[in-house]
């Protein structure tokens, strides 16, 4: 044998073959030969005509399949804000080669940005000879250049929708077919945007989803646009035809819909594009989230010669949508938005599924808790989460890949164009595409406004079946259908302790309606209240990106003998995170907007790690709330009681007024409305029946609950509980403590804000100490940590160290201490004139043993041991040690008076008998 023959039968064995079935579809998935270019020889060198030797499977990842390198202190990454990693001495130990840890968003396994070449030798059968061949690949990340043996067949750089290619010219036989996929930065879409940045999905390479040849009439129909007229009964329909090569023929459509009537429409050889109406009958069935019928469209084609016969099935629904006052509408009802946001986050893959049954679970999930609405933050999903949504009756606001600098010349502006063009061309049939929009939060000079204006207007023009704005979060430009604004939300960007949910005390009086503007306006990005890191997670990690960020804030935690807190910590927080977004949504129920985009409903693992989901990212409940819990306070019907406090003596008349928001299929008359407030162990107090008429708003009046407290002598959380049979139940805590109090200390406990020399002498020989030590700690010991009544706004890593820097209060309400003073474990409303005031006081020269009575759970980038009152003994004596200010004030201050009425009551027993030892220096140094 000789060395040609030789070398044939190895390129024959090397090579990858597919079935060749007698079918006019061949999926490409399986394995492929692979090559990493990362010099960018492979154009120069022409690797398209080599063979080349590495292997992977396809769909997936380069990445996820061991190519690449190992993530070091020297990656290039595409995102930003993580310069902290590389100066704080903190990280130090993670930024070495053989330990390397990222903390600010997932890792993954290798990491390679460049071009990769793959390869597969296909086989075009005898009977697509002559037909139109095409080649789709989904989900590419970038850019694909695609060769067919050694000719170029074309590129694309779509981030959105399928890359496809025509192959029409192939013969029958063998070919090779060679990609070469670029996932570098391609376009200035924004280097924290998600379709791009290495924030969330990361900067993975290869194809994701359907690669597959198909075979068909050489003139056939390449597309088809409907367009619904709800009011005239009717579809619009737009009809591209193609053809290959110089293939062309006249001949007829059959276009039917469903069981009705088939209209026939005849072209002819000029023809590319056909247009007329198609009626849906006298009674076509509307979809939406309550019913979200769908229809299926078949375009049958034949040419006048009956060789060419090709056919086309389209999903679409009868919907319209607009708006009429401060509402978005959906076949001419008010609709109200309770979004989420899906920001690619995508662990075990790195990238979003492209099948239904994926997005049909995410769906299914948000319905459960309520929502209705998902909005993609700097991307656009594949074709498999429009068709879920269909089905499941889920609006949908895509943005057009970016996060982005425009109108200042740069290719992205062009991108957006094309892009958006290629996105609703794919999707655009879809009814659960309600709206779109450029980009998140766009950047940009004096051309800014102009250039998304023109944006707006454009596909105002061209396209009617959705709803357009300049941006999500701004600006609230004249051509926009709607805004999307910060303004209505408890937190804003940078307000830190001066917010509403932290300055002001709690009630369920205040919305936003001096935040709205002329148009619809959609909430933007409420929430992001963050929980504690859940550390059992990091199990769930076995893909392509890892917690390693989770393995340092465990470090963390250690270096002050937290670790055995961890999970206390996690439901701690977490309850406190979900009272957050209960009062953050429940104030935009009472707000007469259109409608709430959450950040997030699951947790987001960028951005410095941003855990602000009450499920995690593999979309799972966390274990301290349920989508039942969730669904009480953000579904189609939802109670509301407007209480102007929750803090009440017994010698007052509890009042609040009952308001129904209402949202749901139908308006409704004479809906009963039950009211009950119970105490401890479910004891019914007070119930009662109201009445409302439950139009599509936000503010249904059912009339006004009044409780005497005048029964209640001892302090108690009381309970208010509102329920519409079948519609909705919603319900509020609130407090009751008893008119006078006792707060005089009694001889036997001596008050000091200071141990002096001789008090330090009293308590050494026996005596006992309350120390109370607000507005004294010093900044090195706690006071430049700011705590406040919310959990952590988004993360105090991105957020550059805004306060609040603490996730609530963690206690043992068994303990003697709140034998008077009813509480949980975590933080809840009657805390705040508790919290508000008190200094956080660092712990970290105690005893590791030592654990604070009423415990601060501190940012997790930093996970200081915190207290705001601890107990401990000194020498014979024994000391309460607090920050919170017990002296102000607490005629108006009923929790702070309650809470040291109890504090003192429990001191003056035998169970207050603390066993940790401390020094009267180390207590010194708190304040000194």
């Amino acid at each position: 044998m000789n060395k040609h023959v030789k070398l044939v039968l190895l390129a024959a064995m090397m090579a990858i073959h597919i079935a060749v079935p007698a079918q006019n579809r061949i999926s490409l998935a399986g394995k492929w030969k692979f090559r990493i270019d990362r010099d960018d020889q492979g154009i120069q060198q022409q690797w398209y005509t080599q063979q080349l030797k590495d292997s992977l499977k396809l769909p997936g990842a380069m990445q996820s399949q061991g190519y690449g390198d190992e993530p070091s202190v020297n990656t290039k990454w595409i995102g930003d804000r993580y310069e902290a990693f590389l100066t704080e001495d903190k990280y130090a130990p993670y930024r070495k080669d053989d330990h390397f840890k990222f903390p600010f968003w997932l890792t993954p396994k290798k990491y390679y940005m460049g071009a990769a070449w793959y390869q597969k030798v296909i086989n075009i059968p005898p009977h697509w000879s002559g037909k139109h061949v095409s080649l789709t690949l989904e989900r590419c990340h970038w850019g694909t250049t695609v060769y067919a043996d050694s000719r170029l067949i074309g590129a694309d750089s779509s981030l959105a929708t399928p890359h496809v290619y025509d192959l029409s010219h192939l013969s029958p036989g063998k070919h090779t077919l060679t990609i070469r996929v670029d996932n570098r930065y391609l376009s200035e879409v924004g280097i924290n945007a998600h379709s791009a940045s290495d924030q969330t999905q990361g900067t993975w390479n290869g194809i994701a989803g359907d690669i597959v040849l198909e075979a068909g009439s050489p003139v056939f129909v390449k597309q088809v646009q409907v367009y619904p007229d709800v009011v005239n009964r009717n579809i619009r329909l737009e009809i591209a035809l193609g053809h290959s090569g110089k293939a062309t023929a006249a001949g007829s459509l059959s276009i039917a819909v469903d069981q009705l009537p088939t209209l026939k429409q005849s072209f002819s050889n000029g023809d590319s594009t056909l247009s007329f109406t198609y009626p849906m009958g006298d009674h076509p069935v509307l979809w939406d989230e309550f019913n979200p019928k769908l229809y299926q469209l078949t375009v049958q084609l034949q040419t006048a010669d009956k060789k060419s016969r090709d056919s086309k099935k389209v999903s679409f629904g009868m919907r319209s949508v607009g708006t009429a006052n401060s509402k978005i509408t959906v076949n001419n009802h008010p609709v109200f938005l309770r979004g989420t946001l899906e920001c690619a986050i995508f662990p075990l893959t790195g990238y979003p599924p492209t099948d239904t049954a994926a997005w049909a679970r995410i769906f299914r999930i948000i319905k459960a808790h309520g929502l209705n609405h998902m909005r993609f933050h700097s991307w656009c999903p594949p074709e498999a989460a429009f068709t879920a949504a269909d089905h499941a009756g889920v609006y949908l606001s895509v943005e057009v890949d970016c996060w982005a600098r425009v109108g200042d010349g740069l290719s992205v502006d062009n991108f957006l164009y094309d892009e958006s063009n290629r996105i609703i061309a794919a999707y655009g049939n879809h009814p659960s595409f309600l709206m779109m929009v450029p980009t998140n939060e766009p950047a940009g000079g004096k051309n800014r406004d102009p250039y998304l204006a023109a944006f707006v207007k454009y596909w105002k023009d061209k396209d009617k079946r959705r709803l357009y704005s300049a941006g999500s979060g701004w600006p609230a430009i004249a051509e926009n259908d709607y805004h999307v604004m910060p303004e209505p939300r408890i937190q804003a960007w940078g307000e830190g302790v001066n917010s509403v949910i932290n300055a002001k005390a709690p009630n369920s009086q205040f919305n936003f309606k001096e935040k709205l503007k002329d148009k619809p306006v959609v909430a933007h990005e409420i929430g992001q209240w963050c929980v504690y890191p859940d550390f059992t997670e990091r199990k769930k990690y076995t893909g392509l990106l890892q917690a390693r960020n989770f393995d340092i804030f465990y470090d963390f935690m250690k270096k002050e003998h937290l670790q055995a807190q961890a999970h206390d910590f996690l439901m701690a927080s977490g309850k406190l995170q979900a009272l957050c977004y209960k009062a953050d949504i429940e104030a935009g129920m009472r707000t007469d907007y259109a409608g709430y985009q959450l950040l997030d409903l699951h947790d987001f693992p960028g951005q410095g790690t941003a855990l602000v989901g009450i499920l995690d990212p593999f979309w799972n409940s966390k274990p301290y709330f349920t989508p039942a819990a969730f669904h009480r306070f953000s579904s189609a019907t939802v109670p509301l009681a407007v209480i102007s406090k929750f803090t009440w003596k017994n010698s007052e008349v509890f009042t609040a007024a009952v308001q129904i928001a209402h949202f749901g299929k139908e308006q409704l008359k004479k809906v009963p409305v039950k009211w009950k407030i119970t105490g401890n162990n479910k004891r019914l107090i007070a119930s009662g029946m109201l009445s409302a008429d439950l139009d599509w708003k936000n503010d249904n009046q059912a009339g006004n609950i009044s409780c005497r407290l005048s029964g209640i002598g001892k302090a108690e959380k009381l309970n208010l509980e509102i329920i519409l049979d079948g519609l909705g139940a919603n319900d509020w805590d609130f407090w009751v403590y008893p008119d006078t109090v006792n707060v005089q200390p009694g001889s036997d406990i001596l008050i000091a804000d200071a141990l002096t020399p001789e008090l330090s002498a009293k308590l050494e020989a026996g005596a006992t100490v309350l120390l109370q030590l607000n507005n004294k700690i010093s900044e090195k010991k706690g006071a430049s940590i700011k705590t406040a009544m919310s959990t952590v706004f988004w993360n105090t890593a991105w957020t550059e160290g805004q306060a609040p820097h603490t996730l609530g209060i963690l206690c043992d309400p068994a303990s003697p201490l709140f034998n008077d003073f009813p509480t949980e474990y975590y933080s809840n409303w009657q805390w705040w004139d508790i919290i508000h005031t008190a200094q956080p006081m660092h712990l970290d020269n105690f005893p590791a043993a030592l654990k604070p009575s009423v415990q601060l759970i501190d940012t997790w980038f930093e996970a200081r041991k915190l207290g705001i009152l601890f107990e401990a003994r000194v020498g014979k004596g024994k000391i309460v040690v607090t920050s919170i200010d017990l002296q102000h004030d607490l005629d108006t201050r009923l929790a702070a008076r309650q809470l040291y009425h109890s504090l003192l009551s429990y001191m003056h027993t035998k169970a207050f008998n603390p066993l940790i030892a401390v020094r009267t220096e180390q207590i010194q140094e708190l304040y000194q």
